[in-house]
This record gives structure tokens, sequence and C-alpha cells, in this order.
């Protein structure tokens, strides 16, 4: 295999959800607050599976639909990013 099927060939991101939103932490908008909730939790999915997070989110959020709508919106610039 020469070097350049190496450039096309597919590479893991080396980012997950949680470091990904950590460049988030401390803007003053819905992104960034649902950044300081995720790195101020010591449980927080390691796992980058939306399923797992929106269910740990449901739980947390306790009935308040905007963070889960937040959390929606951000996945999907997140995966638009990788």
């Amino acid at each position: 295999m020469n070097q350049s099927s190496n450039l096309i060939g597919v590479t893991e991101i080396p980012w997950t959800f949680k470091t990904w939103i950590a460049n988030f932490k401390n803007v003053d908008l819905p992104i960034g607050d649902l950044a300081d909730d995720i790195l101020r939790s010591l449980d927080f999915p390691e796992e980058d599976d939306f399923g797992e997070i929106y269910e740990y989110l449901s739980v947390k959020a306790k009935g308040r639909s905007a963070i889960l709508e937040t959390f929606a919106l951000v996945w999907a610039f997140y995966q638009a990013s990788r």
C-alpha cells in the first residue's frame, strides 16, 4: 500500500462529543451552557452515542425540553464537523 492511499482511507476522528463540546465552555449561548454542564458532570457518558447521551441528559434535564433540544441541535453540528 503506498502512502497516498493512506491519505484517502478512512481515519478515526481523534475526538468525542465530550472533547469537542469542551471548545464551547464559558460561551454565553445555550451551547456554552450545555458544555459547562457536561464538563462539570462526573458521570457523563464517555461513549460517542447519541442515544446514550440523550438518555443521560433526559434524566438530568428533569423535564426541561430546551436542554434536549439544544443537545439535538448541537449533536448535528458535531456530526457535521466530523
